[in-house]
C-alpha cells in the first residue's frame, strides 16, 4: 500500500473548499453589512449602545459564516458518500 501524497491531498482539499468558503464569506459579509446599516441607523443612540450593537453584529456574522461552512461541508461529504456507494 502506498503512502498518501499529503501535498496532493492538501491541494485537493484546498480546491474543494474554495467554493464553500467563498459562498459563506459572501453571505456573511452581506449579513454583516445589512446589520451594520441597521445598527447605525439611529443617530441619537449613545456610543455604548452603538458599540454593543456593532460587536453583536460582528459576532453574529462570524457565527453565520462558520455555520454555513459547516453545513455546506457536511452536505458535500454526504453527496460524496452516496456517490461512492
Amino acid at each position: 500500500m502506498e503512502k498518501p501524497n499529503l501535498k496532493r491531498l492538501a491541494e485537493d482539499l484546498k480546491e474543494q473548499s474554495k467554493p464553500i468558503i467563498s459562498a459563506a464569506l459572501i453571505n456573511g459579509a452581506t449579513h454583516i453589512s445589512n446589520k451594520m446599516n441597521d445598527a447605525v441607523s439611529d443617530v441619537n443612540q449613545s456610543p455604548k449602545v452603538l458599540l454593543r450593537r456593532i460587536s453583536t453584529t460582528l459576532r453574529n456574522g462570524a457565527m453565520l459564516v462558520g455555520s454555513e461552512i459547516m453545513a455546506n461541508s457536511t452536505e458535500i461529504i454526504r453527496k460524496d458518500r452516496k456517490r461512492d456507494r
